[in-house]
């Protein structure tokens, strides 16, 4: 199976993007892009063996270099995996959802040829236009792709449908009405919000992480390739803080096991740490393997801070002390270590625009510990205090990290005028980074990257370009480039 919680080995190949030039009409459009200098990454040691010291590229990325796999879509940051290669096929499947226009509220499917540059782009629902409604892929073992997706409290149900190879299924829904369905929170009833499928080899099953039951996460399970779900149970007990019971990452190995990192609540509501733990075999365990919940398939769930925690609250990173903490990305890689890219507001900072900065935290098999990253600049909406460009993990290489910031992170003092991609690279696991420049003098920002699990010599990495004016109003491509191709 190809899939994004896969088991290969971490190293990521080549320095340029790829090279593609094709043309075409009907469903399929014209991408142009040549190889070039610059690119992402360094190079692997006999392409194979896990990077020690990767080079940083001498350059940004050419313009002719950079892909653009869909003109309208967004996506938030808590659903997994959005993007997802099928190593088989030789082709990538990226979620998101279009704003404006004919395609308003479009929640989106683009399968893109990566041998011939050409895409496919499908609907598989509608809904109110919002970012948080991004679909989720599982490459299955037959080759075919599931996707999952909710529309943010719109109504009770999961939606899940199946690509088979020239047709996605009609969506099939999962009603939680008969689990308590609308459920009572700050902001009035909530409905369900988020989808993360993950495959499990070891189980053949999908379990899809769902903020769902009294707001808190709770997984869904499919036995039949993610065409249905099941209820499975409640992964964190409430209470309920703020609006929610908590924002979570998952990352699944592909084999038997899925990691979560989570915080108290939305950190406008609560001083979040960050917790982590991890589902296998339908228990629950700690970082350490402590057993936490020995029956994961009920509604009896334990509180978050029975986890590990990986990140406190008020911890000093980088000489600064930093809170209400918020993730940004999880991997848990093949030797495993387990890394964390999230951010925090500076201790005394203004609480309506905050001075936000990036961090990695790093797993090691015994203890957490921290690295301070960049500014993560000011906030990105007005009515969002923690809105930031994120950042993202090389699932192939944990010694490559990307981020998207408004003030260099090579100074940490130079601000832009837009957001830029920035290509991060250590050499100690994580106790110190070197920064290039990926996007430079942008006329548009470049927010949330996206870096889908592949194999040790390529990387896809995405990210959204345009104008990001809430999560329900932007004008937003998603574009990428590849290299080792």
């Amino acid at each position: 199976m190809t899939s994004s919680g896969g088991s290969n080995s971490a190293a990521q190949g080549g320095t340029s993007g790829t090279a593609a030039t094709t043309s075409g009409n009907g469903g399929t459009e014209a991408v142009s892009s040549a190889a070039g200098s610059s690119g992402i990454g360094g190079t692997a040691a006999g392409g194979t063996a896990p990077v020690s010291c990767p080079s940083l590229p001498t350059t940004p990325i050419a313009a002719s270099n950079i892909i653009q796999f869909n003109d309208n879509g967004a996506w938030n940051w808590f659903q997994d995996e959005r993007v997802v290669v099928d190593q088989t096929a030789n082709k990538f499947v990226i979620g998101s959802v279009a704003s404006g226009g004919l395609r308003n509220g479009n929640i989106e499917a683009v399968i893109y040829d990566i041998a011939t540059g050409s895409k496919q782009q499908f609907t598989l629902g509608v809904g109110d236009i919002d970012d948080r409604n991004a679909p989720a892929f599982v490459v299955r073992p037959d080759g075919k792709y599931a996707a999952a997706w909710a529309i943010r409290h719109q109504n009770c149900y999961s939606y899940s449908s199946v690509f088979d190879g020239a047709t996605w299924s009609e969506a099939a829904k999962f009603d939680w009405t008969s689990l308590g369905c609308p459920w009572d929170g700050a902001t009035g009833n909530q409905k369900i919000i988020y989808a993360n499928p993950w495959y499990l080899a070891a189980e053949n099953k999908i379990y899809s992480a769902v903020r769902s039951i009294n707001v808190t996460p709770n997984f869904l399970v499919s036995s039949d390739g993610g065409q249905t779900y099941t209820y499975f149970g409640q992964l964190i007990a409430p209470p309920l803080t703020g609006i929610v019971s908590g924002y979570y990452k998952y990352w699944g190995n592909g084999s038997d096991r899925i990691d979560f990192v989570g915080t108290d609540a939305h950190p406008r509501d609560a001083d979040n740490s960050l917790w982590h733990g991890y589902l296998k075999g339908g228990k629950l365990y700690d970082s350490k393997d402590k057993l936490v919940d020995d029956n994961a398939a009920d509604k009896n769930a334990q509180q978050l801070d029975q986890f590990t925690t990986a990140v406190a609250t008020g911890t000093t990173i980088g000489n600064v002390q930093l809170r209400h903490l918020w993730n940004h990305d999880l991997v848990r890689y093949p030797d495993g270590s387990i890394s964390v890219l999230a951010q925090g507001r500076v201790d005394g900072s203004n609480a309506d625009d905050p001075d936000m900065r990036l961090f990695y935290a790093r797993f090691d098999g015994s203890t957490w510990k921290t690295t301070y990253l960049a500014k993560a600049g000011r906030k990105l909406l007005s009515e969002e205090q923690d809105f930031t460009g994120l950042g993202a993990l090389h699932p192939d290489n944990p010694n490559i990290i990307f981020i998207s910031t408004n003030v260099d992170p090579r100074d940490d003092t130079t601000a832009l005028s837009r957001h830029e991609i920035f290509e991060g690279v250590t050499c100690d696991h994580g106790a110190s980074w070197k920064w290039a420049s990926l996007t430079q003098d942008s006329t548009l920002d470049n927010l949330r990257p996206v870096v889908p699990k592949w194999d040790a010599s390529h990387t896809l990495l995405l990210w959204l370009k345009g104008r990001y004016n809430s999560g329900q109003n932007y004008s937003l491509a998603v574009v990428g480039t590849t290299t080792g191709l």
